[in-house]
């Protein structure tokens, strides 16, 4: 009996202590708060911000460190180079899995993830600096990477890539010169009935349409 008793005691702690081997673990933490996490691009917004999907869940993310020229400000027009921007950053990473690693902030004041983007080993955030459709913006404490790309920038500004290439000048649409005034000798009404009515009368020497054969008196005012 008293052995029984023992048995049976030493079940019940058993069961009482520790995790039990095959339970669920602990969950981890939100894979889009990780310093590094694999995403699949579902949108480009723009030249800098792209929608990506993580565990069925979806994310805006801003690149860091990069601004490229605005597209999508209801408020405004354009950017020079924008579309540009944003059509280089589709071709670079649309649809594509990417990996995102984080610097010091989770999110800007929007919400939107800040992170930098790769595709296999290519930094898309330096990629488009290279080639130079962003320019280098640093927002601390976010500027893990910032004198790389200050260097990029510069690279690409001498070389005249992108953005930094002369800008074409704008040429202003042909205007139709205005037609000049009819010379003195232009302007001829056979009688004054004629110049009357064309509103001219009287005419006075000097004036289009004025001629000697007009001035009866030959006091210098024709068709008084």
């Amino acid at each position: 009996m008293r052995v029984a008793y023992l048995l049976a005691l030493v079940v019940l702690l058993t069961s009482c202590s520790g995790s039990v081997p095959g339970a669920a673990p602990n969950a981890s933490p939100s894979a889009a708060k990780s310093a590094f996490a694999e995403a699949r691009v579902v949108r480009v917004i723009d030249g800098d911000t792209i929608e990506v999907s993580i565990d069925g869940k979806n994310y805006t993310v801003r690149y860091i460190g990069i601004d490229t020229p605005e597209t999508v400000d209801p408020r405004r027009a354009a950017e020079y180079y924008g579309k540009e921007a944003s059509a280089k950053n589709k071709e670079l990473v649309e649809g594509r899995t990417v990996r995102l690693e984080k610097d010091v902030s989770e999110t800007d004041r929007y919400g939107r993830l800040l992170r930098y983007v790769y595709v296999g080993e290519a930094m898309i955030n330096a990629e488009l600096l290279r080639l130079g459709y962003a320019q280098a913006s640093a927002y601390p404490p976010d500027v893990k990477y910032q004198d790389r790309f200050r260097e990029l920038e510069r690279e690409a500004r001498a070389a005249g890539r992108g953005l930094w290439a002369v800008r074409p000048e704008r040429t202003a649409p042909a205007t139709k010169a205005p037609e000049a005034a009819p010379k003195e000798s232009e302007v001829y009404y056979a009688n004054c009935e004629a110049a009357k009515r064309a509103g001219a009368t009287p005419l006075y020497r000097g004036q289009p349409g004025y001629r000697a054969a007009l001035d009866g008196d030959g006091d210098g005012v024709a068709c008084e």
